[in-house]
């Protein structure tokens, strides 16, 4: 029985042997970026330790994880495969493996809105090093940039231009961030009628039988409107009805506070409101989409406020997107209609 200072050797010509076995296919090469890193740990002259470590942070950047690396190891790092002994390796190849269709793209989010990759790391990648990187890789920004013309008719006739950016994120356990920032302006015979900007920001968790909770506000400011300023601060719960491959349907209620200073005369009000809201999206077709978002406010100030946008994709992430927004306000404004109505037609750009 060999002893103890000589079983990693064991284990490392045990593995060469097992090696030698695997088809060309099944030994994938390590890119060169990544070998170039085990090769200057190696060089280095590090600690088994250091380098185990530098080993595992490589597994997690590469489609093989450990196996892959381990095969690159034994061919290249020959004095460095006790390290890696207990690590798996590629299996063999097949003798004749029948050919496989290579399955399309999948997008975690449909036309306008960016796709999202949740690409996760091979399993078998550890330690302290390699689950951070791994943890990064699980989330992702997306959202869409979008430039157009609006029309809006009520309380004022007037054609703007308009800019919008929104940022999303999936988090883990459920979690999702949504912001939005939009800005319009609008000039007649060289002097401007209109500058306003709107940002909102909601984050949500969604549990896994599809309730949650979400915690969110807004703030909208208008040079020419009612109230020069307003925002909304609100919580509460969320319900997923549907979550089908074309459809989604979401719910939330809760209750919060909403703020407004009077254009004219600047006094402020600050009042207890109950949130009510949905959210709805159905795609069309492969290139467009609808969705719908509705925001009720009942308590000081009722409202409500709808969002109607058809997106239509030109090639790419490129895409045409039409919107209708519908604002009522239920409070009695001398001077003031009820309701305001904009149009937007808007080029949209989706990224992640």
């Amino acid at each position: 029985m060999p002893s103890r200072r000589f079983e990693p050797c064991v284990r490392a010509v045990a593995a060469v042997v097992l090696l030698s076995g695997l088809t060309p296919a099944a030994l994938a090469e390590l890119p060169q970026t990544y070998l170039a890193l085990l090769q200057e740990a190696d060089s280095r002259d590090l600690s088994d330790d250091r380098f185990l470590e530098t080993a595992d942070m490589v597994s997690v950047l590469v489609d093989g994880g450990r196996a892959e690396v381990h095969a690159a190891i034994l061919a290249h790092l020959p004095g460095r495969a006790g390290v890696v002994a207990d690590w798996p390796l590629p299996d063999p190849e097949p003798a004749a493996p029948a050919p496989a269709p290579q399955a399309p793209h999948s997008e975690h989010r449909d036309l306008g809105e960016a796709p999202v990759d949740l690409a996760e790391a091979p399993e078998g990648s550890g330690g302290w090093l390699a689950a951070p990187l791994r943890a990064l890789r699980d989330d992702s920004w997306a959202g869409h940039i979008r430039a157009g013309i609006q029309m809006e008719r009520g309380n004022s006739e007037l054609t703007d231009l308009t800019f919008a950016v929104e940022l999303d994120r999936e988090l883990e356990d459920g979690w999702r961030i949504d912001s939005q920032f939009e800005y319009f302006i609008a000039e007649h015979d060289g002097r401007t009628t209109r500058d306003n900007w709107l940002a909102e920001l909601r984050v949500e968790r969604e549990l896994d039988n599809g309730t949650g909770y979400y915690a969110g506000g807004s703030y909208d400011r208008d040079e020419i409107g009612l109230y020069s300023q307003s925002a909304f601060l609100t919580a509460g719960g969320i319900w997923h009805v549907l979550e089908r491959q074309r459809m989604d349907w979401k719910l939330r209620a809760g209750a919060g506070q909403r703020f407004r200073e009077a254009a004219a005369t600047g006094v402020t009000t600050t009042d207890w409101v109950a949130e009510a809201g949905s959210s709805f999206s159905y795609d069309l077709s492969e290139t467009s989409r609808f969705a719908s978002e509705t925001t009720a406010y009942a308590g000081g100030g009722s409202r409500i406020d709808q969002r109607f946008t058809l997106t239509n994709r030109l090639f790419g992430d490129w895409a045409v997107q039409t919107g209708l927004r519908i604002e009522h306000e239920f409070e009695d404004r001398p001077g003031f209609e009820p309701t305001d109505v904009r149009l937007d037609i808007s080029l949209l750009y989706a990224f992640d």
